[in-house]
């Protein structure tokens, strides 16, 4: 899958924005980091409170997020994700804290990760490639810190 895996982040890495301050040498530096699993239909990827270590990107298939509620046993849906979403990055940057939601496989599903231990290696090995990968992991949070702000403002 090393040409495919290749493919894909060549063809999504705007989209993945982890991936998209690099260039085409320095992606290419970054596969051998990378690490492809496949999740069969109804398979946890992770649950909520386990602690944290890597980051997953998408290639194929759906995965559904939940967040558990006040009502034990109850959780609600925050989001099903598809083909160039990623789940699983604040973890790169709170390392061993617990996941804050749990997710799960709605379908077969590819996945490309990135472990924690991998981005470690990684940016001791090619700072300059690490630094444009934290870059990259400020802009989603960032991202997705205003759109939590925006629902909540809504709501109110």
């Amino acid at each position: 899958m090393t040409d495919e895996l290749k493919d894909f982040i060549y063809k999504s890495k705007d989209k993945l924005m982890l991936f998209h301050l690099l260039t085409e040498d320095e992606i290419n530096q970054v596969l051998p980091y990378l690490e492809v699993a496949l999740f069969k239909k109804g398979t946890s990827l992770f649950e909520e409170g386990e602690p944290g270590d890597f980051i997953c990107f998408i290639v194929s298939g759906k995965l559904e997020v939940k967040k558990g509620t006040e009502f034990e046993g109850k959780q609600m849906v925050l989001g099903t994700l598809g083909k160039g979403s990623f789940v699983g990055e604040m973890s790169l940057i709170n390392e061993g804290e617990p996941r804050s939601a749990s997710v799960l496989a709605m379908e077969d599903t590819d996945v490309v990760i990135l472990k924690r231990s991998a981005m470690d290696e990684l940016t001791a090995q090619h700072p300059f490639i690490g630094v444009k990968l934290l870059k990259g992991l400020n802009q989603i949070l960032a991202i997705r810190l205003r759109k939590a702000i925006e629902r909540i403002a809504h709501v109110f």
